[in-house]
């Protein structure tokens, strides 16, 4: 399946906002005070936070300005929070294109990217409210970080969210590869996160086929089998087809986090913060 972003068909643009909410009025930022904090903004960032403000959208899919919608927060409960991104990004002195960049990619587009779970494993809740897609490389200290704060999250909300892996194997880890194969060796005999949990805590010691061989057996992996998966065509089209998948997306290093399709900008910063606005976004 090639996978796509789908935005709403709502005003995306200045002049379809305009369109979209009959011509709406241009709101000053002093009509809202009380909803959002600017007292750290100069003069100058504050007519950056209005034009910004009455240019994009609502983030619940309303055909009215993010400005407008601050008045509503009971309607929209995400903007304030959508506000706050865009302020948080302003007091670090990007620019207007940059923040409307990353406030399409996380609260513009009611739908995130398509990231099809057919074949992969996946662990959490039976009927997720929440998918959290992570593209990883077993040999990566900072993926085996994220798989503890992923687990967390798991741990939070135990019947909100289901975790879903795929493989990431980079080329400048030595033994990845064998290491994403050992991952599919182990899902075809239903031991995907046992061996998963097992190669992520020996992060930081060597790996070798031997040792990834041990490790099977003592899961109670059927040991021929688990060679004859790993060393498997099936093996590498299921690597191949995640890699793809992930570049598609533009995942160009490890670990790369996906909410509901929606990318984190950095390694796990932000996640439950992130979750909690699927979950606000889904129950409004």
């Amino acid at each position: 399946m090639k996978s796509q972003n789908l935005f709403p068909l709502v005003c995306l643009t200045a002049s379809l906002v305009a369109a979209c909410s009959g011509g709406q009025r241009f709101i000053a930022v002093q009509e809202l005070a009380g909803r959002i904090d600017v007292s750290q903004l100069t003069p100058v960032e504050v007519k950056r936070l209005e034009k910004v403000l009455n240019r994009e959208v609502s983030p619940c899919g309303d055909a009215v300005t993010l400005a407008e919608s601050l008045f509503n927060t009971e309607r929209c409960p995400l903007s304030t929070r959508a506000a706050a991104f865009i302020i948080e990004r302003i007091k670090l002195d990007f620019n207007e294109k940059e923040i409307s960049a990353a406030y399409v990619g996380r609260y513009a587009s009611l739908k995130g990217l398509e990231i099809p779970i057919d074949g992969s494993p996946v662990r959490g809740a039976a009927k997720p409210v929440v998918t959290v897609a992570i593209f990883t490389d077993f040999e990566c200290p900072f993926c085996s970080q994220a798989a503890s704060a992923v687990e967390e999250i798991e741990r939070r909300h135990p019947e909100e969210v289901a975790v879903v892996y795929k493989a990431f194997p980079l080329s400048i880890h030595p033994m990845a590869e064998l290491a994403a194969r050992s991952g599919f060796a182990a899902h075809r005999q239903g031991k995907f996160w046992e061996m998963h949990d097992t190669l992520f805590s020996a992060t930081g010691t060597p790996l070798s086929r031997e040792r990834i061989e041990v490790m099977a057996e003592g899961l109670g992996i059927e040991v021929e089998q688990f060679n004859e998966d790993l060393a498997s065509s099936a093996a590498t089209a299921a690597i191949a087809a995640d890699q793809k998948l992930g570049k598609s997306l533009g995942v160009d290093g490890t670990p790369s986090i996906f909410v509901n399709g929606r990318k984190l900008e950095v390694g796990t910063d932000g996640l439950q913060d992130r979750v909690t606005e699927e979950l606000i976004r889904i129950r409004k």
